[in-house]
């Protein structure tokens, strides 16, 4: 890379080598610390989103990654503006999402300021990348190197920005920076794809559980191929719903939002061949689907990766898609001795009758909306009780229309930010998220965001009117739930002070007051749906799995 050009400041030059590496969108909250910068890439042509709150903004720098594949840039103030992210950074570091986080830094010494913190071992702590600007002369090449990082370690890299070294002379790229990308896909050696073409094809009921590292490898159709080859059956980590939707093999979610199908597919399984799936407790049900005499292999890219599950016999580090399509060529025409048939489909949601009066019954309304909402969509999931009935009722078109903020860390309120950044990112899709009262009231500050912006978004609310979570958990512990329940909030109100558009829905026939917005959606809509709270989700017994 050349970094010859004109002499600038420092903050500048790593405005303009972000749009040089190809940045063309940044979310942030802007400080005196990042101010430089952050107006330096814009002046280069990126876009800039300003959000209310620092998390607000990494999450939707992760969910413009999540929807289209492409790396945003969040820039933040340091010290506070850096620590307001860390929720969301902690989300994005599980989630192997690559995002260049801009972060102001005191200058060298400068141990007395207010805003000093040891901000690498915070960033590291929440398992991100700490990147630094290190001197003048090597500003250019320490952004690039964050791009970079952040690209082939599929996390979230940090760039530390010490003022004194935004504000001394550097040298700007001369023209577009080449970020070094792998020339071609690790393959997994001939013979361990012989040995495996002959497990698959050897196996009475194999399974192909596909996770987000399959769908960012492009191994969709050759999987759904390999599994009509073998007569395997398919399935999906969360994150990756929708990856192989309407195919006949496919029993959906492995995991918590399991139908009864999926459920006895997996532990009926004697193969379970994971494609860039790291088989959490979530995915695995708490390891129940091994309860049988099965054989686990595992493919992924990053060696890291492999072996976190105790019941991973086989670990092969390559590439999925690449990994698949040899399968493919090995197992070719030999006969196969699945006894899996095709799937007869189960919703496992049904709607279960009357609710609470004044209420509706999640499964209901969700089955309802599904009705109602167009069929390219981006789907954005907060955390909490509620999820398993978007999850499992709503569907998406593919696994970039599937933002699920809390796959990773398990937390609430990162879901209005998303949200922003996927209706960014994919304005061709209608963004529908849901959240809980709690996560909403969480991060009210980003509904205004999200008018200002003048987005085309549906805000779901599950409304309990509770952290539901917690009152399901411990509701045989028999005192201290009114710590976890609150008085009633007028959310309704409360968006429309904010500028959305709003409906309170106690029934059904409630969601006619925006009949015309579901013919035409057009700016924000928020539906505060009282659910019952005494209905319980069937995968409520894994909320505090593994805690």
């Amino acid at each position: 890379m050349d970094v010859t050009g004109d002499a600038a400041n420092g903050a500048k030059v790593v405005g303009a080598t972000l749009a040089a590496c190809g940045i063309d969108t940044v979310f942030g909250v802007v400080g005196s610390g990042n101010f430089v910068a952050t107006d330096a890439l814009v002046r280069s042509g990126a876009r800039f989103v300003g959000a209310r709150h620092e998390a607000g903004a990494l999450a939707m720098a992760d969910a413009h990654w999540r929807t289209t594949g492409r790396i945003a840039v969040c820039s933040v103030h340091q010290g506070p503006g850096l620590t307001n992210t860390l929720t969301a950074l902690a989300e994005a570091a599980k989630s192997r999402s690559p995002i260049v986080v801009l972060s102001g830094a005191t200058s060298a010494g400068m141990t007395r300021s207010n805003f000093y913190l040891d901000q690498a071992a915070l960033i590291t702590a929440a398992g991100g990348i700490a990147e630094h600007l290190h001197r003048p002369g090597t500003v250019a090449a320490d952004t690039a190197r964050a791009c970079r990082r952040a690209l082939d370690e599929h996390r979230p890299v940090v760039l530390n920005m010490p003022l004194d070294v935004q504000a001394s002379t550097a040298s700007s790229p001369d023209g577009p920076v080449s970020i070094l990308r792998p020339t071609g896909r690790p393959r997994p050696a001939a013979h361990v794809v012989a040995e495996l073409a002959d497990d698959l094809l050897s196996a009475r009921r194999p399974v192909l559980l596909a996770g987000r590292g399959a769908w960012l490898s492009g191994a969709c159709d050759a999987t759904a191929a390999l599994a009509d080859r073998i007569g395997a059956r398919l399935a999906t980590t969360a994150v990756a719903k929708g990856m192989f939707a309407g195919h006949p093999r496919d029993v959906g979610i492995a995991g918590g939002f399991s139908t009864s199908t999926a459920v006895e597919t997996l532990e009926s399984a004697d193969l379970i061949l994971a494609l860039g799936a790291t088989l959490t407790t979530w995915t695995t049900r708490g390891d129940t689907i091994f309860h049988g005499q099965v054989k686990v292999v595992q493919v992924d890219r990053e060696h890291s990766a492999l072996g976190r599950n105790e019941h991973v016999g086989v670990g092969i580090v390559a590439d999925v898609d690449a990994t698949v399509r040899a399968l493919l060529a090995e197992v070719g025409d030999r006969p196969s001795a699945s006894e899996f048939g095709r799937v007869e489909r189960s919703r496992d949601l049904a709607q279960s009758g009357p609710s609470a009066e004044g209420t509706c019954h999640p499964a209901d309304i969700t089955a309802r909306l599904e009705g109602m909402l167009p069929a390219e969509r981006s789907v954005v999931l907060d955390g909490g009780h509620f999820i398993g009935w978007p999850a499992m009722g709503w569907s998406v078109p593919d696994p970039a229309g599937f933002v699920f903020t809390s796959a990773g860390f398990q937390s609430i309120g990162l879901g209005l930010g998303a949200a922003v950044g996927a209706a960014i990112a994919r304005p061709d899709r209608l963004t529908v998220l849901a959240t809980g009262d709690g996560g909403f009231l969480m991060a009210v500050s980003e509904l205004e965001t999200l008018v200002r912006l003048d987005l085309d978004v549906l805000v779901v609310v599950y409304d309990d009117q509770a952290y539901g979570a917690e009152v399901h958990h411990f509701l045989h512990y028999g005192s201290g739930l009114d710590l976890v329940r609150f008085p009633d909030v007028d959310i309704a109100g409360l968006a429309r002070g904010a500028g959305a558009r709003a409906v309170t829905v106690r029934e059904h026939s409630d969601l006619a007051q925006a009949a015309d917005w579901f013919a035409e959606p057009r700016g924000v809509l928020v539906l505060d749906i009282r659910i019952d709270p005494t209905v319980v989700g069937p995968w409520a017994e894994q909320d505090f799995a593994g805690h």
